[in-house]
């Protein structure tokens, strides 16, 4: 049994619920996310407040299946990790990449302590994975400095990095799931992501706070040669 799962249900905005008693629990389990989420996620036996952010993403497009081969940027301190150990099972596995201690672990999951800017960094993570990772998930982001542009360029930075792994980890026709601030480099980002995904949509799920300038990005069915195009270009325009 999958308690995650089960709990999942109740934050996909009513979708699999169909009595006036069940859309009562849901609005009720999303208020009290918001009112106090890390408070909440411990009730729940989450280790974080993220973790909601990424069972609603999955309730809505289906993404984490039993079996999947999955690799979590921004690990720390675990949420989504555990959400994604449940839902691939025994026969998944799930790598987590972070700089800080990742508190989560179990039999199907592995943890890397580094930096994504490391140059050998891509092929760490090809030696941890069984075969080409099935899913790319990114909540990572740096310290806020709570200067906006600043912020908001460096975590496009950041999501790049990530997307110039894809054609050394990541499977022809896989999902990835990007976390960027709100700002003018989003839709150049989603262009390009475009050119790489068959369908890339846009997406705050209701655990984000309502402040928050986050959004994810969720790409689906990846082109490998198309993105490897892309970085080879955007390597060139650096120069």
């Amino acid at each position: 049994k999958r308690p995650q799962i089960r709990l999942a249900s109740r934050f996909d905005n009513g979708v699999q619920n169909d009595s006036g008693d069940q859309m009562m629990i849901l609005a009720q389990a999303i208020n009290d996310t918001k009112k106090d989420p890390e408070k909440k996620a411990k009730k729940q036996g989450y280790i974080s407040r993220a973790a909601y952010k990424l069972i609603q993403l999955n309730q809505k497009y289906k993404i984490l299946n039993n079996g999947d081969i999955v690799v979590d940027f921004g690990s720390a301190p675990g949420g989504w990790i555990q959400v994604a150990s449940d839902y691939v099972g025994s026969s998944g596995f799930v790598l987590g990449v972070d700089q800080r201690e990742i508190k989560y672990d179990n039999k199907n999951v592995k943890s890397l302590i580094s930096d994504i800017y490391d140059p050998e960094i891509h092929n760490t993570i090809t030696n941890y994975l069984p075969k080409k990772a099935d899913i790319i998930l990114s909540d990572i982001s740096q310290n806020i400095s709570g200067i906006w542009d600043l912020d908001h360029f460096k975590q496009i930075d950041l999501t790049k990095r990530i997307i110039s792994f894809f054609p050394h980890i990541m499977r022809n026709r896989g999902t990835a799931i990007l976390k960027v601030f709100t700002g003018v480099e989003v839709d150049k980002l989603i262009s390009r992501l475009k050119i790489g995904f068959k369908k890339v949509e846009i997406v705050k799920p209701h655990a984000s706070r309502s402040k928050s300038s986050e959004l994810y990005l969720v790409c689906l069915n990846y082109n490998s040669k198309v993105i490897e195009y892309l970085n080879i270009i955007e390597v060139e325009e650096t120069k």
